[in-house]
């Protein structure tokens, strides 16, 4: 959507699934944002280290005056809050309003333990809306078979 284009500066798309590895989302994530002018030659660096500290304040520098959508898809375990904790740390030094990070998950436990916000539980399609949707991508709403 052009206007998340144009609201966030720094978007981030990880998919967490069943291996909530914070030091391996951690080097995900900050591969995926771009490097400071003051950094240069020293990102390989920051991009190449196993050290979580040193990769979080790179994230922090990289994203401290940057408006940042991270989204954190399809998580599906975060067995300790300190884990959560330790993997939001980069995200709370940023200088911009604005800034938002999404999780998607199908456990209401996780969604209790992450959330700021009330979720918002999305329900399945009805059969019909379903198979509407279906053809729409099969086949664009120009180009839908007649009905049979």
């Amino acid at each position: 959507d052009a206007r998340t284009q144009d609201h966030f500066q720094v978007k981030v798309w990880v998919c967490v699934s069943t291996d909530f590895d914070v030091p391996k989302l951690t080097r995900e994530i900050h591969g995926c944002i771009p490097a400071t002018d003051e950094e240069g030659n020293n990102s390989n660096i920051a991009n190449e280290t196993t050290n979580l500290d040193q990769l979080q304040r790179s994230i922090a520098h990289r994203l401290k005056s940057k408006r940042f959508l991270i989204v954190l898809d399809d998580i599906w375990k975060c067995d300790r809050e300190d884990q959560w904790k330790t993997l939001l740390a980069p995200f709370t030094k940023g200088e911009a309003k604005g800034s938002m990070l999404l999780v998607t998950t199908r456990f209401p436990k996780v969604a209790d333990m992450v959330k700021t916000v009330d979720p918002l539980e999305l329900r399945g399609l009805e059969p019909n809306d379903f198979f509407t949707f279906f053809e729409a991508c099969m086949f664009g709403e120009q180009h839908k078979p007649e009905k049979y």
